[in-house]
């Protein structure tokens, strides 16, 4: 960049040169005219040889000129041509430089709209796997849910079943111990019965020996 700033200060340079050359000439050829032109007005005609003598100072200076500035003017229009076409050259390379950067910037865009287009779709691919996934998580958590339920009712019954037994088995306890009871309180009854039997027999045989005596 530096560079090519200071190519075109110095073209610029060389611009004002080759415009103050020629200004320099049209004013030498105004002032070397301008005597004719006053004697022609001075005179009533055209002074020819004032003209003559204008024109010979201007051959002369001119010749002059040639002769001290021909060279530099001529380097100086070489210089100037020498920096046109440099000019023109880099002015191409810019140009090249440019156009690779165009297509540059063109293969980033085509590979960023590519690479977005791959996001896009694993994007896509992800949100249906895990759609998929959160589907077969479900699925499972239902699954899981209908055994449990299934177990749950199959305990419930069991301990229903359970407790059903249980309590006809303590039923059938308490009937047996009833049923033991009532028969223990028969055989007592019997037994009580049998001996006041007893006591009865034995006091009528004392009555009756006594008598007898």
């Amino acid at each position: 960049m530096k560079l090519r700033t200071q190519k075109l200060g110095k073209a610029r340079r060389t611009i004002r040169t080759s415009r103050s050359v020629a200004v320099a000439i049209a004013a030498a050829l105004l002032l070397l005219a301008q005597p004719a032109f006053a004697a022609s007005g001075a005179a009533g005609g055209f002074d020819w040889l004032s003209w003559g003598v204008s024109i010979v100072n201007l051959l002369i200076f001119l010749g002059i000129l040639y002769k001290f500035a021909g060279p530099g003017i001529t380097k100086h229009f070489e210089g100037r041509r020498a920096q046109l076409l440099e000019n023109l050259d880099e002015a191409r390379a810019l140009r090249e430089e440019a156009e690779a950067r165009l297509e540059e910037y063109s293969a980033r865009l085509d590979s960023l709209e590519a690479e977005r287009k791959a996001l896009l779709d694993e994007y896509h691919m992800q949100g249906e796997r895990e759609k998929k996934r959160i589907i077969e998580e479900a699925k499972a958590q239902v699954d899981k849910m209908r055994a449990d339920a299934k177990t749950s009712v199959e305990q419930e019954i069991k301990k229903a079943v359970a407790s059903l037994e249980r309590q006809m088995v303590e039923q059938a306890v308490e009937q047996a111990e009833s049923i033991a009871r009532a028969e223990l309180d028969a055989g007592r009854q019997k037994a009580l019965l049998d001996s006041y039997t007893k006591e009865l027999s034995s006091m009528d045989a004392i009555h009756g020996s006594g008598r007898a005596a």
